[in-house]
């Protein structure tokens, strides 16, 4: 008799066990997210910024008697500002003895908020030596934030590829732009000038 009674008791808390869990679950899944969305950032409204920055980089590195190791070199332009555009009007690459190598824009290159641009060099060029760099020239409202310039390095080393990387700094003046290099002469003398040039006689020689 005693066991008959408690049976129903049993039957009822295990019921009611049940609709507290399921009140739990119901409870837990219709609460309302605590997480905010982030702040909206103010705009960039300066007055606009001439500014320069300087990216070391490394188009081979000696590691042994028998020669360099080649790298293959990406920089990586990164406009970190949320709100502001900016304008790339300059990107030159420098070699070890600072002359200018190559320059990889023909004009001004707008970077959006948050947009990132890339400029690569292949490991077969070497021109740039262990003391390459780059130049960065830009410009944008003065309260813009700063660009995240990197110089990101890969090449292959014993069994397998390495690689590394450099970060830019900005510089506290801007240099001045660079002329474009003249075009290399050849010293053959070419079919005018052979024309244009009399003939030697024996008293020349």
């Amino acid at each position: 008799m005693l066991l008959s009674r408690s049976w129903p008791l049993v039957v009822c808390l295990s019921a009611a066990c049940g609709g507290e869990s399921n009140r739990s679950e119901a409870t837990a899944t219709s609460a309302p997210s605590s997480v905010s969305p982030p702040p909206s950032a103010a705009p960039a409204v300066g007055e606009n910024r001439k500014r320069t920055v300087y990216v070391p980089a490394y188009s081979h590195l000696r590691t042994s008697r028998d020669g360099p190791t080649l790298y293959a070199i990406t920089l990586s332009v990164r406009n970190v500002d949320p709100t502001a555009s900016v304008t790339l009007t300059h990107v030159d690459y420098f070699d070890t003895s600072g002359h200018r190598v190559r320059s990889y824009l023909s004009g001004p290159k707008s970077l959006r908020p948050l947009e990132t641009a890339e400029f690569f060099v292949e490991s077969k060029d070497d021109a740039g030596g262990s003391g390459a760099n780059f130049l960065v020239y830009w410009e944008g409202p003065s309260d813009a934030h700063a660009l995240l310039t990197e110089a990101i390095m890969i090449g292959f080393m014993g069994a397998g590829y390495n690689a590394f990387t450099s970060r830019g700094v900005e510089l506290p003046s801007r240099p001045e732009i660079p002329p474009a290099a003249p075009p290399r002469r050849s010293t053959k003398p070419s079919e005018e000038d052979e024309a244009a040039t009399p003939p030697r006689g024996f008293d020349d020689y």
